[in-house]
């Protein structure tokens, strides 16, 4: 359309105050919007198919436009939404460029650097500058403990597993940033080694499923684990990463991750300053 044209339909409209009518009229309330948004997100993770593969998207925000305070990818399996906090890309199997560089830097200094990083305190201000997570995280959420849903033994060093600690203090931190304290309730436990879902727990909750990674693994765990808890009561699942590990064009992904890109701890610093 030419800029004549559009100029001329605009000439056209007559202010609502001209017609007798109240602008206050055409605005539409915020807090009805997000309702609306919660029960489309809502009925989304209740339809028939949630894990359609045609629904499974991601998007990767602008480095330029993140800091250590911004989620820096958004996605979903399904129809379930998952946030990770940064975007990490392995320099043995990707062809490094400024945006990829970019990001890994903001990697190290969002989670990894361990003296003046807090990637529990990053990932709270993350979730407060999300206003589409925080109107789900302010109804009626409940922080799953996830880390009962990998491998918690390292038979060889016989010790708990580095996933189930990371994930622990992960979820920890979560739970306290949402004033339910430090004690996460038992969504998950398992039995002769049968994972199983208390679905008096997460009737009619909003649950979050916390992983470090958000690699092709765990978005299969998460995806899965989100539809057994909407087949039991759940009203919604979202994921929370700390990480999204890209893998390449081709599907692959890194073998070993440096220790310089492993995440710290989520544990508190100092103190919970949100």
């Amino acid at each position: 359309m030419a800029n004549n044209d559009l100029d001329d339909i605009l000439s056209k409209f007559v202010p609502a105050e001209e017609l007798g009518a109240d602008p206050n009229d055409f605005v539409v309330d915020a807090n009805y919007w997000y309702d609306e948004m919660y029960a489309l997100y809502k009925d989304s993770c209740h339809s028939e198919n949630p894990l359609d593969d045609r629904q499974s998207q991601e998007h990767h925000i602008s480095p330029d436009m993140i800091d250590q305070h911004s989620f820096s990818a958004i996605g979903r399996v399904g129809f379930f939404q998952w946030y990770a906090l940064t975007l990490y890309y392995d320099e043995s199997i990707h062809k490094m460029d400024e945006v990829k560089t970019k990001h890994n830097n903001n990697h190290l200094l969002t989670v990894c650097d361990q003296i003046a990083a807090d990637p529990g305190e990053n990932i709270s201000h993350a979730i407060n500058n999300n206003n589409d997570l925080l109107n789900i995280l302010q109804r009626n959420p409940i922080i799953a403990n996830t880390e009962e849903c990998v491998e918690s033994w390292d038979s060889v060093h016989d010790c708990l597993s580095k996933d189930y600690n990371d994930i622990r203090e992960m979820t920890v931190r979560l739970n306290v940033f949402l004033g339910q304290g430090p004690i996460c309730p038992n969504v998950f436990s398992k039995d002769k080694g049968k994972l199983i879902v208390d679905p008096s727990t997460i009737q009619g909750k909003d649950v979050v499923l916390p992983f470090i990674w958000a690699d092709i693994k765990y978005l299969t765990m998460f995806g899965n684990l989100a539809k057994r808890c909407i087949e039991n009561g759940a009203n919604t699942v979202v994921g929370i990463f700390a990480s999204r590990q890209v893998p390449t064009m081709d599907g692959r992904e890194a073998g070993s991750i440096p220790q310089k890109y492993q995440p710290g701890s989520f544990g508190p610093r100092f103190s919970f300053r949100f």
